[in-house]
């Protein structure tokens, strides 16, 4: 099978380039650093330099591929040029769908957030539950507009399925700096870390070797049209954090942080960021996308796919393990 992935030098995307290429597959990669570091390395993986952006750079990549796995996306909760949300995770998701119909691509698999879904109430949401708050990020409006164009090339021909994460860790290559694993990484360390307050707000963990056989199920199985959540456990902040301290034997401290003082160090980081120019790694605005609940349901997928999740203290054994070498 020859396939496209876009985004392999994404923490997702280059996982699951991996697996297909160890499964005997011939994968194009779509990037635009040839020479990075998280490039896969691979005999039956081929290099195409581009980017989503680039329609000529797709159409080489795409070229023969019978499946699609657009994983590219521009994922952050603040850009300095918030145009470059639309420009990467629209614009170029409508490039990548134009190719896809070109080439007459068989299927493909859109890899989205359950940041679209929203914040949950009292039960874990599933792929067809409204959202309840506005959107307050430009990552997750511009992910729901691409879900949008993944549907409507559905009704143009293509095949196209949708598979929404929540918070991945595990085994894999860091691409940001703000991630699930470092934050693992600095309780196994034992350095302070603070978490949302109160702790008992729920979120949803996913295994990375879950979600990249969702992928590769959604592919083989996922109904034309349809969402799927790959997920994994819901748990408190304060149940992982204590979990991952039992596990790995950190003493680490683990410190709820009030909305009000996060609130009071985003306003400080503006403000350096209005002198400096430099990066935020949150505002203001987008701490409503962490105090709150993110609850999900993966049944869908269990039931359709044969999606399967890995209980939380196994995924944490190994992802320590891991990030110990």
């Amino acid at each position: 099978m020859k396939i496209l992935i876009t985004g392999a030098t994404g923490y997702v995307g280059n996982s699951l380039a991996m697996s297909l290429a160890n499964k005997g597959n011939m994968v194009n990669t779509l990037v635009r650093n040839p020479q990075s570091e998280y490039v896969p390395m691979h005999e039956n993986i081929r290099v195409f330099e581009g980017d989503i952006t680039n329609r000529s750079s797709i159409k080489k990549a795409i070229a023969g591929c019978e499946q699609v796995y657009h994983t590219a996306a521009m994922v952050k909760l603040w850009a300095k040029d918030a145009s470059a949300f639309y420009k990467i995770n629209v614009d170029g998701t409508k490039n990548v769908l134009e190719e896809a119909i070109e080439a007459k691509v068989r299927k493909l698999v859109f890899t989205s957030t359950c940041g679209v879904i929203g914040a949950s109430l009292k039960e874990p949401l599933t792929e067809n539950d409204p959202r309840i708050s506005s959107f307050n990020n430009d990552y997750e409006i511009t992910k729901f507009i691409g879900e949008n164009l993944v549907k409507d090339y559905m009704d143009k021909g293509l095949l196209t399925v949708i598979v929404s994460l929540s918070k991945v860790f595990g085994p894999g290559i860091e691409t940001h700096p703000v991630s699930v694993n470092r934050m693992i990484k600095k309780v196994i360390e034992g350095k302070p870390t603070f978490i949302p307050s109160p702790g008992s707000y729920l979120s949803n963990f996913c295994y990375i070797e879950d979600v990249v056989r969702g992928h590769e199920q959604a592919m083989e199985k996922g109904l034309n049209g349809e969402k799927y959540i790959l997920g994994g456990e819901n748990v408190s902040y304060t149940d992982f954090f204590n979990m991952l301290k039992n596990i790995s034997g950190s003493k680490a401290m683990i410190i709820p942080a009030p909305k009000s003082i996060a609130t009071i160090v985003a306003g400080i980081q503006w403000l350096k960021h209005k002198i400096t120019n430099g990066e935020l790694s949150f505002t203001s605005k987008g701490l409503t996308h962490i105090y709150c609940n993110k609850a999900f349901s993966s049944q869908k997928a269990i039931q359709q796919l044969g999606y399967t999740i890995t209980p939380l203290k196994t995924s944490l054994e190994s992802t320590i393990q891991f990030l110990k070498l």
